[in-house]
């Protein structure tokens, strides 16, 4: 390949670039991998038009839960231009009233003033595994990442998963080579999830990481980045 091929990374909930950064430094030099800081809007539609803006013309399209939700809609909107797919620790099916008002509680503890409380004492238990919470240097990170989206950012964002679209009928239809992630103690999106993904995808690798929760990438960073990497090289000719 002349130059990089560009992937593009899509954040969860309350996630920045941080949540990619070790994945990235792992992988091969003929990838060059960006992670996209989403905009506080409050619909997939609009933050997946908002993405397509702002990307490249053909890329690799990674995301990690919300993320991978986002990655759905961007390739409904514009399969022509996703060469490939990573969908990581996620959720095809449109979301359950009873997550959407566990959500919502969030949000208003959040506008009373309790946002720097939510991931440190609500939301840590569900993204990463039991024994890893008392990793001060990991936990520190997430709870920064979550401070750097910000409120109004998580409000926005908390909209858009609550309105989102049902993927599930997408997923026969998806004819890029498409890598499913997932950690095998995930709570928030269990297993069964990426078993339906690859039931139902044509082309699709499924890996499922050991004693990992929900944020695979900072939880087993160089497992994570040794699959991405092997995907890559074999779908090497198809991405060039």
């Amino acid at each position: 390949m002349t130059q990089p091929l560009p992937l593009i990374w899509l954040p969860g909930l309350l996630c920045d670039d941080a949540l990619f950064e070790d994945v990235n430094k792992a992988l091969p030099d003929w990838v060059a991998p960006s992670t996209i800081k989403l905009a506080p809007l409050p619909s997939m539609t609009k933050l997946a038009e908002d993405v397509l803006a702002r990307a490249p013309d053909e890329f690799i399209l990674g995301g990690l839960s919300m993320g991978g939700i986002l990655a759905f809609e961007l390739y409904r909107l514009a399969p022509h231009r996703i060469k490939g797919l990573i969908l990581m620790d996620t959720n095809a099916a449109d979301e359950k009233q009873e997550v959407t008002d566990k959500r919502d509680a969030l949000v208003e503890r959040a506008e009373n003033g309790e946002f720097s409380h939510i991931t440190p004492e609500v939301l840590m238990p569900v993204l990463i595994h039991p024994s890893r919470l008392k990793k001060e240097e990991l936990t520190n990170r997430i709870e920064q990442m979550a401070l750097n989206v910000g409120l109004t950012a998580f409000k926005a964002h908390a909209k858009a998963l609550a309105t989102r679209p049902d993927a599930r009928p997408l997923l026969s239809d998806i004819s890029v080579p498409t890598l499913v992630v997932t950690g095998k103690e995930d709570l928030l999106c269990p297993i069964n999830n990426h078993l339906l993904m690859a039931e139902h995808i044509p082309d699709v690798t499924l890996h499922v990481i050991p004693n990992c929760g929900h944020l695979s990438t900072m939880e087993r960073p160089s497992r994570v980045a040794k699959h991405v990497s092997h995907w890559l090289a074999l779908n090497a000719l198809l991405f060039a």
